[in-house]
């Protein structure tokens, strides 16, 4: 794998049998409407212009998701050989995948495949590529929108509520639980949903890149304390739990701790942000290295010292087991709040590109950009907003959203495609078919254990009582 990665050019793609879906057309499709195109798609009105450091910080926001603070709850169930096993392989995986993705970027005529959907095609066939690219992707960014809803009232909770553990914060009443607090997000979203394009959002990124820095630090530091000073936790799980429910834990833990890995779904949109030269492919993977450094730390130290110090008891989000000091702790769950925020915007801007040109290209005269924004995007919020309060299951929707839509879209679409451009042989067919295959298995296993855990929850749940 090493020399895999250290292949710094990018391939010599075979598109020996692409289809001619008229590019040029699609782009004059694209700009024809009012207002900027997202994406800063490489026209004449509005070139790339981004480097490598924008890429950085964009990629730490959509890469180091909340979903770090439930990988000492996947642990709970995983134990620690197997949780180490799962978060090193999957780590390793990650990085290769995110190269593939990187050197697909661009064509050997030198065109730049802007959107995972425009690669989908590219390389798959212009309509089954891109329709299984885009039904993934979405499924995705969708469920990624909904479990940060979820994520930023659990935390808002926490601000304000001491008593506030992983099973109060899903107790039902609005008052009670975390609803009201879902909802109050959601306004904040409606606000940062009108930012334009997804250039516009590097002051969004960047803050959500240092909040999440700050978060990690605030629980490995304070786990780490107390499993100094009251030793490690009992790794046993709660006594209550029937084989059935351990069994289901362990599928649905093998999804949250994929689920930490999810940035592949727009890192060809990050790209497409690229100025060049150099060739993206360069300054991509360097703007990639800054960010894995950020996931390694903050994966294992929050991993580890949060199962090190809570054991079997702790919650799906491990700040909700830390009490004190107070001040820090509220700290933390307002810094998670602000990085989800940016999180939920990088990854609901695909969507809202593809919703509006989609708009654009089937009305005679489209509505004026500021209008079809705020009608379409709030509608898309609201929709968002209403489905995360009548799910508020955070550990549960981790693995279902990673099963679904994370893991072809991080592990299995890109060997797929790498396969079919490079045709490559030998070692490199056999890590790429083994990396695909590998994470279907697990991406299964997810998906019943997930699926199975909500049901018993939701029928135990409403938001009215």
């Amino acid at each position: 794998m090493a020399t895999l990665l250290s292949q710094s050019s990018p391939p010599e793609l075979d598109f020996t049998k692409q289809e001619e879906y008229g590019r040029e057309q699609e782009l004059d499709g694209l700009t024809r409407g009012q207002g900027t195109v997202s994406f800063e798609l490489e026209v004449a009105e509005h070139r790339p212009a981004a480097s490598w450091h924008h890429a950085a910080f964009h990629t730490v926001t959509a890469v180091v998701g909340a979903g770090v603070l439930g990988l000492p709850h996947a642990f709970s169930f995983l134990g620690w050989a197997a949780g180490l096993s799962l978060l090193t392989l999957l780590c390793g995986f990650s990085i290769y995948t995110s190269y593939l993705l990187a050197a697909l970027h661009e064509t050997p005529s030198g065109d730049r495949l802007n959107t995972y959907r425009a690669m989908g095609a590219e390389i798959l066939g212009h309509r089954r590529g891109k329709f299984l690219v885009a039904s993934v992707q979405f499924t995705l960014m969708v469920g990624l929108c909904i479990t940060y809803s979820v994520t930023a009232g659990q935390s808002l909770k926490g601000m304000v509520s001491n008593d506030c553990n992983g099973k109060d914060c899903q107790e039902a009443s609005a008052a009670a639980g975390i609803s009201a607090w879902i909802v109050l997000f959601g306004a904040v979203q409606l606000l940062l949903s009108q930012v334009p394009d997804f250039h516009s959002l590097w002051w969004i990124s960047l803050l959500g890149a240092a909040m999440s820095c700050g978060y990690c630090t605030i629980a490995v530091v304070l786990s780490s304390m107390q499993a100094s000073r009251d030793g490690a936790a009992p790794h046993e799980l709660p006594s209550e739990l029937s084989t059935a429910d351990r069994v289901f834990g362990v599928f649905n833990a093998l999804g949250g701790v994929a689920f930490t890995f999810g940035g592949q779904a727009v890192l060809p949109e990050i790209q497409a942000t690229l100025a060049r030269p150099p060739a993206t492919v360069h300054t991509m993977m360097r703007g990639l290295g800054i960010s894995y450094v950020v996931v390694i730390l903050a994966y294992y130290g929050v991993a580890i010292s949060g199962y090190a110090a809570f054991g079997g008891g702790v919650s799906s989000d491990v700040l909700l087991n830390i009490k004190e000091p107070v001040a820090l702790i509220a700290a933390a769950n307002l810094m998670v709040v602000l990085h989800v925020a940016a999180a939920w915007q990088v990854f609901a801007m695909p969507i809202f590109d593809s919703v509006e040109t989609a708009v654009r290209r089937s009305m005679r005269s489209p509505p004026r950009p500021l209008v079809m924004r705020l009608v379409l995007r709030s509608a898309y919020v609201v929709l968002v907003t209403l489905v995360a309060c009548l799910l508020p299951f955070f550990g549960e929707l981790m693995g279902l959203i990673s099963s679904i839509g994370l893991m072809p879209i991080t592990f299995i679409l890109p060997p797929v495609m790498w396969i079919k451009a490079r045709r490559p042989v030998g070692a490199e067919l056999a890590i790429n078919i083994i990396i695909a295959a590998t994470c279907s298995v697990i991406a299964l296993l997810s998906l019943v254990g997930s699926a199975r855990n909500i049901a018993v929850l939701a029928s135990e749940f409403s938001i009215f009582d």
